[in-house]
Parts: structure tokens; C-alpha cells; sequence
């Protein structure tokens, strides 16, 4: 084989090898199942929204995931990702709660916004718990069972005030 030839064979091994590595390290990181339970000051909540927030000081959509859940009648919840598949990648995450009533006490429907119901609203949950940057919760989310059961404290407030 001549040297050209040579080259020629070595540069499309090269390509070969550059392709095979950029087609395996370019897709998405395996969605990991995240279940559990969210009970409020001892009792399992219906119409709790959680959410699952990568804890990096940073956010990079291509690294980190995040994914939100609602609690069913028995307090469980599965976490989603927003594009609608089940699950989450692998990582620390800082876990928020909501739960939305009205004046009446009654809960919120999930997609409606607490800005546009008359008459106001109240978080059954302390306000720490509504955001990333400030809720104590923190869970690693791995390859393994991801089961977590949340037990929130809150002093008793009035849905109207």
C-alpha cells in the first residue's frame, strides 16, 4: 500500500472513530422514574404540585433536567418531564411544593394561575417551599429505585387570609 493510500485508510478510520463517539455521546441521558408521596403536617395531600429542579449553580438544558408531578387522592405523585415523558436524569435536585386553594379552601386545577383568581388564593404550604433557591428539600435522584416520601410541617392558615 503506498503511503498516500495509507493516509487515505487512516483518515477514514479517524472519521470513523469521530463518528461512532459523536453519535454516542450526543444523546439524552436515560430518564430515571422519581415516585413518591408528599404529606402536610401528617396527613397525605390531593392537588400538591411538586417540582424537581436541578441544584447546580449553573442551569445547562443539555445537562440537567427538571420535572413536576401532581399528588393524586392518596398523596403519590410520579414526576414528568415537561416535554411528557416520564422521569428525569440522574442528579441532585431541590424539590418545591405548592398547593394552591381559594378563598374558599377549595384547590386550584393544576394549570390555573394564582395571579388570575378573584377574590386571591393562599399556598398551603410555608412560602420556603415554593422555590428552587429557598426550600430546604434536596434529593439525588440515581439508577435505582427513586422513591421519596416528603413530610411537610406548616402552622394552620385560613384560606382567605
Amino acid at each position: 500500500m503506498s503511503v498516500y493510500n495509507r493516509r487515505r485508510a487512516g483518515g477514514f478510520v479517524m472519521m470513523g472513530l469521530l463518528t461512532v463517539s459523536l453519535v454516542t455521546g450526543c444523546g439524552k441521558p436515560p430518564m430515571r422514574q422519581v415516585t413518591g408521596t408528599v404529606s402536610l403536617n401528617g396527613k397525605l395531600v390531593e392537588h400538591c404540585k411538586v417540582g424537581f429542579f436541578p441544584d447546580v449553580v449553573e442551569f445547562n438544558p443539555d445537562r440537567h433536567g427538571f420535572g413536576f408531578g401532581v399528588t393524586d387522592a392518596e398523596g403519590r405523585f410520579t414526576i414528568q418531564h415537561p416535554q411528557g415523558e416520564k422521569g428525569i436524569w440522574s442528579g441532585t435536585y431541590k424539590v418545591t411544593f405548592t398547593l394552591w386553594v381559594d378563598r374558599n379552601g377549595k384547590p386550584l386545577p393544576v394549570e390555573t394561575k394564582p395571579s388570575e383568581v378573584e377574590g386571591g388564593v393562599k399556598n398551603l404550604f410555608p412560602l420556603e417551599y415554593e422555590a428552587p433557591s429557598t426550600t430546604p428539600e434536596s434529593v439525588s435522584v440515581g439508577s435505582g429505585e427513586n422513591n421519596f416520601e416528603f413530610s411537610i410541617s406548616a402552622p394552620a392558615v385560613s384560606a382567605g387570609g
